[in-house]
């Protein structure tokens, strides 16, 4: 329990970073530059994640929880990177 507790306080403070740059800067030229950038690089790794899930599916056929967790674990994973991509294009423009 202490676990997804640290996972969702994680994933809320990813959030909460996301969408305080979206109010501050967000709305210039440079802002938006930096979400699509950021938001772009990130959909492969959804892609790329959810066929991996797909093919261990096919071959050693998940249960419903092994389901449920691969697909929290992209999630966070996707909103992890994108974090990491908004940091670094934040500082490099």
């Amino acid at each position: 329990m202490i676990k997804w507790l640290a996972v969702v306080t994680l994933v809320w403070i990813l959030y909460q970073y996301e969408k305080r740059f979206m109010i501050q800067e967000g709305h210039d030229e440079r802002g938006k530059m930096i979400l699509y950038k950021s938001r772009s690089r990130t959909f492969t790794y959804v892609l790329i994640g959810w066929t991996v899930i797909h093919f261990i599916n096919s071959f050693y056929h998940l249960t419903y929880n092994q389901f449920k967790d691969a697909i929290a674990i992209i999630v966070v994973g996707v909103l992890f990177i994108q974090f990491i991509y908004l940091f670094v294009y934040r500082r490099k423009y």
